[in-house]
């Protein structure tokens, strides 16, 4: 299944080294400091930073390049198509799904768990990891934890929602 296609100004990708964020910016070459990163997505300013490590590894490069493409997907996707997606989560939580379609939505998951008030940032994330894992052709990561039942109903989600082009 390859992406919709997609329609809309475009979107610059850089590469930077040693990624991480501190205090809600994103620092290159600044190693130790912060919370490392693989990417960051800039939707106003319509630009992705991925990490250069990730040039080496293709599957892992496909999965959070579509990651961080879906926060733009995500940001003009309509509050119908988002309250659907976040009915799709509320439903799994309600009979204890675990696991996760990626690192990011995970920790965010586990965070609410957890008692933190982030459910709105765990939708987005879930968001994009699941349509990363669903666009990219990359059928094993040791990120995706979901298990097969609620693949099967998430990437339906995306089939139904997504019949037709996606702008971004």
């Amino acid at each position: 299944m390859g992406l919709p296609a997609i329609a809309g100004r475009p979107i610059s990708v850089c590469i930077g080294s040693e990624l991480s964020v501190c205090r809600g910016k994103l620092l290159s070459g600044m190693t130790g400091r912060g919370n490392p990163v693989y990417a960051a997505s800039f939707i106003r300013n319509r630009q992705i930073v991925l990490e250069t490590t990730l040039l080496a590894n293709k599957p892992a490069f496909k999965l959070i390049l579509l990651h961080e493409l879906l926060h733009f997907v995500w940001a003009r996707l309509g509050n119908r198509r988002r309250q659907s997606f976040e009915a799709l989560l509320q439903h799994e939580h309600l009979r204890h799904a675990r696991g996760e379609l990626g690192e990011s939505s995970l920790v965010k998951k586990e965070r609410c768990c957890a008692g933190f008030h982030c459910w709105k940032d765990y939708v987005c994330e879930s968001f994009c990891d699941t349509g990363a894992w669903f666009y990219s052709g990359v059928n094993e990561h040791e990120a995706f934890t979901l298990a097969s039942r609620w693949r099967k109903k998430r990437a339906h989600w995306f089939r139904m929602a997504f019949e037709r082009y996606t702008e971004v």
